[in-house]
């Protein structure tokens, strides 16, 4: 029994901590200035913003708006700094409280979303922990999660499945992808300091602060639309993908990887490798995301059987012969990806030809694209550039149309700078 005690007690030692207090210090007031000054970058023309500036007493309504006429911001830096000192003094009394978090449902490709808007008070407090909390972020995050996180994003992720089946992985291979259900309101609070506990347990005050924000989430799970939230729950999510990539086998006294390569955005995960090594990966990641983490992940996982580059070309052939048959593709992030070529993923493909032919006819019979249009049209315009869509483009006259519709939303952009300058 002593004998357990001290291994358990070795093992507990061997734990690696982040954030500690002599290297993250956030009762210092010059970190939480520089924070502070984070997170009012490209808000000062919004109107809560702009009250929790003028409650400093540093400036005023007017002088406010005349500093955004003239683009300076001697005045509107005092009375960040006067935010700043405020939170830091909040800190050292310990005595952090938020408006309640405004909820409303926005539809989203289909699917009904629960959206929080918090208060800039609170914004303020989730810069300054996720600044505390990079040292953590920077050594758990892995390379390939691809959501939510600067510099990465939908094309970098589909670049990486690419580089996978043409590259990496040229021979035959399989992969299954899932999703976590319900991502956010299935990920706790308590889930989240627990984890948090066992990798910063040395900051109390980091803890106590960042315990402090999430009190104010509504049910006690991470909200969607917040700032510390995605960053939360990527590091969650890292838990999960370690898990994955820690299952082997051994073979002839060899350990062999049963994962051969992953990718993630958000909450979608694709698993690379023989398909018998991937069941019983899939099955052991959802009992031990059930058990560990309270997350459930989808058991409709997606199995995709690759074809070879030599069936493609076949395949091709005979698509060119009038064949509407594909090879099987792995859809994510927004595209279908396949071994010689990438296509827009099908429903978001119909919606984009839709919007490319009325903005057709709207040139034909106005002469220019409405700006609503224009700005939807731009916004899946990063899609074609990015996939094999030349053909599409060719056919559909899609280069002039982009060229009009930026024309129109360079209009209303500068109309809208307009208006705000005059209502500042």
């Amino acid at each position: 029994m002593a004998n357990a005690t001290e291994d358990t007690n070795q093992e507990v030692k061997l734990v690696k901590t982040y954030c500690k207090p002599a290297d993250v210090n956030v009762e210092d007031l010059e970190f939480i200035r520089q924070q502070v000054h984070l997170c009012f970058i490209g808000k000062r023309s919004k109107g809560r913003f702009q009250k929790l500036l003028i409650s400093t007493g540093k400036i005023t309504k007017a002088e406010l708006k005349q500093e955004i006429q003239d683009q300076s911001c001697s005045k509107t830096l005092d009375a960040i700094d006067a935010v700043a000192e405020q939170a830091q003094a909040d800190i050292l009394a310990r005595d952090v409280h938020f408006e309640p978090v405004r909820q409303f449902q926005l539809r989203e490709n289909g699917k009904l979303r629960d959206i929080c808007e918090e208060s800039p008070k609170q914004q303020v407090f989730e810069y300054i922990a996720k600044g505390a909390l990079d040292p953590l972020f920077r050594a758990k995050l892995l390379p390939i999660q691809y959501g939510s996180l600067p510099g990465k994003g939908q094309i970098k992720g589909k670049r990486q499945n690419e580089r996978i089946l043409r590259r990496a992985l040229h021979h035959k291979t399989d992969a299954a992808k899932c999703d976590v259900r319900k991502t956010y309101p299935s990920t706790t609070v308590e889930c989240v300091m627990t984890l948090l506990r066992r990798d910063i347990g040395k900051n109390k005050v980091l803890l106590w602060l960042v315990e402090a924000i999430m009190a104010n989430y509504p049910d006690g799970v991470l909200l969607i639309g917040g700032y510390l939230p995605c960053w939360l729950f990527n590091y969650v999510m890292s838990y999960v993908l370690r898990y994955i990539l820690s299952h082997r086998k051994v073979r002839r006294d060899k350990s062999l990887k049963m994962v051969l390569a992953i990718t993630c955005y958000a909450d979608d995960i694709a698993v690379y490798g023989r398909i018998s090594n991937l069941e019983k990966v899939m099955r052991g990641t959802t009992r031990w995301a059930k058990e560990t983490l309270g997350l459930t992940i989808k058991s409709a996982w997606q199995i995709v059987h690759f074809a070879s580059f030599v069936q493609e070309r076949q395949q091709r052939n005979r698509r060119r012969k009038g064949s509407r048959q594909r090879t099987p593709g792995l859809d994510m992030m927004g595209y279908v990806v396949r071994r010689t070529y990438t296509i827009i993923r099908g429903r978001n493909f119909v919606r984009l030809r839709r919007a490319i032919l009325r903005a057709q006819r709207n040139l034909d019979t106005l002469g220019y694209v409405p700006w609503w249009r224009a700005q939807r049209i731009l916004s899946q315009w990063g899609e074609i550039k990015h996939s094999d869509s030349r053909g599409f483009c060719t056919k559909y006259n899609v280069y002039k149309l982009i060229k009009a519709a930026k024309r129109s939303a360079s209009w209303r952009g500068k109309q809208l700078h307009k208006l705000r300058l005059e209502a500042a």
